[in-house]
């Protein structure tokens, strides 16, 4: 049985490619891709038992390992409006349940924070997104890293808040950098070392694709305008090492994103 050429490393495959082109899964069982599986599927027909097993059954037999990405489109944990919130948690809640089936090496959670509220505001959607968290952390006590992503906040305080917060060992952070370089203006503000900073005692997760600054466009790896130089420089000061999702959108982005990791990252890291 071959092994992942980097037993730390996955790559991003949602449940709906799968379900709409089964050939992706046998493209990751073929070349031991260690997948990060997007759980988007929630409500939909592909989420049947005996089809979410057959794929935690094919990635066991090809000695595997995953991370999962819990659903995120349309929910708002933090929500101000108790009918999204409380369906939201709720959703969230149900992909615990369904990420137990994989027993994943980590799980990625946006937050969804409004970063634009005023102060009163974001202190209740603060507060509502605390509680749906523990509620969560608490219905699955020993879960696997849960590792909350930036994605539209204006600076990392937010979500470093939130995890000292929470203060479990279980629960930690999954630094996004394409989401950093374009939704938080990194490319603009050039403010790398300020969100490093502030995450680096609690990174335990790395999503990792490239983009201009101007949109999340999930180039691949070196076809953007971030400096990864720089940025693999400051992650080898991290100990330990994190685990990292390559995050390319199509299968040619994949083999480049794939090679740049090998050359760029991995090299200097492992």
């Amino acid at each position: 049985m071959m092994k992942p050429e980097f037993e730390t490393c996955y790559v991003n495959l949602p449940l709906r490619y799968i379900y709409n082109f089964p050939e992706y899964l046998d493209f990751f069982v073929e070349n031991c891709i260690q997948p990060e599986l997007g759980l988007d599927c929630l409500g939909d027909e592909c989420l049947s038992m005996d089809w979410l097993l057959s794929i935690r059954d094919r990635l066991v037999d090809a000695g595997l390992k995953c991370t999962v990405h819990l659903p995120f489109l349309d929910l708002k944990p933090s929500s101000l409006n108790p009918a999204i919130r409380n369906a939201s948690i709720e959703t969230l809640r149900t992909a615990f349940e369904l990420a137990k089936i994989f027993s994943p090496q980590r799980m990625v959670m946006h937050p969804s924070f409004t970063s634009w509220l005023e102060p009163p505001l974001f202190e209740r959607a603060y507060t509502y997104c605390v509680e749906g968290i523990r509620t969560l952390s608490d219905s699955w006590p020993d879960h696997p890293p849960l590792c909350l992503e930036n994605t539209h906040e204006f600076t990392p305080d937010a979500i470093v808040r939130l995890v000292k917060e929470l203060d479990r060992e279980n629960i930690g952070i999954c630094f996004d950098l394409g989401h950093w370089f374009s939704f938080s203006k990194g490319a603009e503000n050039d403010d790398f070392d300020l969100w490093f900073d502030a995450f680096a005692p609690y990174i335990k997760h790395l999503h990792l694709h490239d983009n201009h600054g101007s949109k999340d466009e999930h180039l691949a790896l070196g076809k953007g305008s971030m400096n990864w130089d720089y940025i693999v420089s400051r992650i080898s000061e991290l100990a330990p090492l994190p685990t990292f999702t390559l995050e390319p959108h199509n299968r040619d982005d994949f083999t480049l994103t794939y090679a740049y990791f090998r050359e760029h990252v991995a090299s200097k890291l492992f």
